[in-house]
């Protein structure tokens, strides 16, 4: 292994490392009432297990448009389920940095996101990569 997949195969542990730590953040932002920080840890979740699907391809991942071009190559080239286009949209609508605007938050809707939506895209992930 090079230098180079060596960083590679650290940068897409941490990403699915911190995508799994993020995912438990929700749980304990909405044990503390923090509907806003549940909802960016949801993303957060999402947007790394995504970078990790990238990194492991050589794939571009550093924006927003990127990651949409990921989940579409995934889908289109590897064959990936075409739900990974709605769970990405799922997820996507939880930022709070950037598309605050899309969903009103309530502690219901990031439960069932965090268990269905967001919890299906992160398995999806890491099935296609082993």
């Amino acid at each position: 292994m090079t230098t180079t997949d060596t960083g590679a195969a650290d940068a897409i542990a941490r990403h699915r490392k911190e995508s799994r730590r993020r995912l438990r953040q929700v749980d304990a932002a909405l044990a503390r009432g923090d509907i806003e920080q549940a909802s960016q840890c949801l993303w957060d979740a999402a947007a790394l297990a995504i970078k990790a699907a990238a990194a492991r391809r050589g794939w571009a991942h550093n924006s927003f448009e990127a990651m949409c071009a990921v989940i579409d190559r995934l889908v289109d080239e590897e064959g990936g389920p075409k739900e990974l286009h709605w769970y990405f949209i799922m997820a996507s609508s939880f930022d709070r940095k950037d598309r605050a605007w899309e969903i009103p938050l309530h502690e219901a809707g990031i439960r069932y996101c965090r268990a269905g939506p967001v919890m299906e895209l992160l398995q999806i992930l890491e099935s296609m990569d082993k």
